[in-house]
């Protein structure tokens, strides 16, 4: 078995729970009525999918026996919107610390990894400051409703 290879099947899987960990988020600014922070999360919700998927169509591409393997459950209570984002930026730093692993594995042991995995590592970029500045907006507002519907519609235009 290759090593990567098995990194790269628990990141797949990691994935899938990534979409589970913000299907429970939305479920949790749904309970608060926020319908643009839930359609953010469900946006979010997608594109882990997509991630996911992508990584075990790679791997079925390169001849890896794909291994499902069964997910914790997701924190479904949050003190507040900041708490929730600051739970989701802390998630995608996992993601990130876990895609760059895979890359320094790959960047000895396998070429065709290292080249896929390199737009994993652009898009943890882009993940980080997304929900960075959604936090840096909520601290601005502390609390303020006018400020959080506001943000609210914007998050349902995304």
């Amino acid at each position: 078995m290759s090593k990567v290879l098995d990194l790269l099947n628990d990141q797949m899987n990691f994935e899938y729970e990534s979409a589970y960990v913000y299907k429970a988020m939305a479920a949790y600014t749904d309970s608060l009525d926020l319908d643009g922070f839930t359609h953010w999360f469900d946006g979010q919700v997608r594109e882990e999918i997509e991630h996911g998927e992508k990584m075990k169509d790679f791997l079925q591409e390169v001849g890896y026996d794909i291994r499902y393997k069964a997910m914790p459950e997701p924190k479904h209570d949050y003190d507040s919107l900041l708490d929730v984002f600051k739970a989701a930026l802390d998630h995608e730093k996992e993601v990130t610390k876990r895609i760059h692993e895979i890359a320094e594995v790959a960047k000895e042991e396998d070429a065709r990894v290292y080249s896929f995995i390199q737009w994993y590592i652009d898009e943890q970029v882009e993940e980080e400051d997304s929900v960075g500045k959604i936090i840096t907006r909520l601290e601005r507002i502390n609390g303020n409703w006018g400020g959080i519907y506001i943000l609210d519609g914007q998050l349902g235009r995304r």
